[in-house]
């Protein structure tokens, strides 16, 4: 446990992850309340909301890809300043299109997107660059895991602020805290990374055949975590009504679980096989949404966010650290972006028939069957840990040579 900590003596990897920290209040601080926030403000139904975030969050994934090679040319610290500002300045537009109008908010919504997509894979890159080959496994965890904790504190803080300046006075407060951000970032960040050998890896072919086919394999579980924002609020709205106004403390759980469990099942599970681990933690993140399948009542949502938490804890971190180990030198932010291509996938055809099914199954008004919804979506969910496990031989050998030619000799 002492490596996981010395982390924290080197203060690029402090700054990195305070700017995570930040932007993970910020970002899920403001996504999950953009559907009402539109909904508000201009006319648009269930679907067409559903249309806009999808549009959103695809955009944020699809920006992943110029912005690691932005991240790669101009180093990490250089391109998260970069993409600081362009998240501000479009949270910045989004908040004054209450006043402009629906165009408006596409382009801030669109401005907002481009930076964040610049911005994750700048963090990962630093990650690696303020980390040593051994403590990749505690950098990869603790990113994830602080930028969890800055969720819950805003969690924590939302209802107060929710009930001072509602959805506006969130956006509000989130917009500052970004300028905030980007200041500090902009007068602090100036620490070089450790040296990096050029050994080896820079003839390696990572993208080969049986990595593609792990990464789309995982596409089916991460949809779940895309529906946390695209389904659950409005299903907890209609079908868990009298807890809607505590959605956030829902969230809070899901994000304090994430902050304790991810370095500590990462540290408990260093060593053990990676197929071992995704296959485990996306089995207990899709069946977690049986708990949502049965009647509408508060300790059973609770459970659902407890036993997905636990899951994602399991095998999300661990996913950046593998990807950033395969990448050659000067290439992580151009590998983090090619290998989040089908979480882009996820998001945009999760938003597309999001509000359709809301609409059918969890309506506003009339007879709901919640059910079908939740049930649909676990059966789905269920393809990704058994595709890897029918397929683990084969995807074990290939990942297994992948990560032995890309160790240093």
């Amino acid at each position: 446990m002492k490596s996981f900590l010395d982390l924290f003596r080197h203060p690029g990897f402090v700054l990195v992850n305070l700017a995570n920290l930040l932007e993970g209040i910020c970002y899920f601080g403001m996504v999950p309340l953009l559907i009402p926030y539109l909904q508000r403000h201009f006319p648009v139904n269930d679907i067409h909301a559903g249309w806009v975030l999808a549009y959103y969050v695809g955009l944020v994934t699809l920006a992943m890809f110029p912005g690691g090679v932005l991240c790669d040319r101009l180093g990490a610290r250089r391109a998260l300043i970069i993409a600081l500002g362009l998240v501000g300045l479009g949270r910045t537009v989004l908040l004054l299109s209450s006043q402009l109008g629906l165009v408006w908010a596409l382009l801030g919504l669109t401005v907002m997107g481009a930076g964040t997509g610049i911005f994750q894979p700048c963090v990962y890159a630093a990650v690696k660059d303020y980390t040593r080959s051994e403590q990749a496994a505690a950098g990869y965890s603790w990113l994830y895991a602080l930028m969890n904790l800055g969720t819950v504190l805003w969690f924590l803080l939302a209802p107060g602020v929710r009930a001072w300046g509602d959805i506006e006075g969130v956006y509000t407060m989130l917009t500052l805290t970004t300028w905030a951000n980007w200041g500090f970032q902009s007068l602090f960040f100036r620490q070089s990374g450790y040296p990096r050998s050029a050994l080896a890896r820079a003839g390696v072919t990572l993208w080969n055949r049986r990595f593609l086919v792990f990464i789309w394999l995982l596409v089916p579980v991460r949809s779940l975590v895309a529906h946390l924002t695209y389904t659950l609020p409005t299903a907890v709205d209609r079908s868990y009504h009298w807890f809607y106004d505590r959605l956030e403390y829902c969230f809070s759980l899901n994000c304090i679980l994430l902050f304790v469990g991810t370095p500590l099942l990462t540290y408990l599970t260093l060593g053990r096989e990676l197929m071992s681990l995704m296959i485990a933690g996306s089995l207990v993140s899709a069946l977690s949404l049986g708990f949502l399948m049965l009647p509408a009542q508060t300790h059973w949502l609770l459970a659902f966010v407890l036993v997905f938490s636990l899951g994602e804890a399991v095998w999300q971190s661990r996913l950046f650290e593998f990807v950033a180990h395969q990448a050659p030198p000067g290439k992580v932010g151009a590998a983090m972006s090619l290998a989040n291509f089908p979480w882009f996938v996820a998001k945009t055809a999760a938003g597309s028939y999001s509000g359709w099914m809301l609409m059918h199954f969890i309506p506003a008004q009339g007879p709901q069957r919640p059910d079908i919804l939740w049930g649909s979506y676990l059966l789905f969910a269920l393809l990704t840990p058994l595709s890897l496990f029918a397929l683990r031989g084969w995807l074990t050998q290939g990942l297994a040579l992948a990560e032995n030619e890309s160790s240093p000799q």
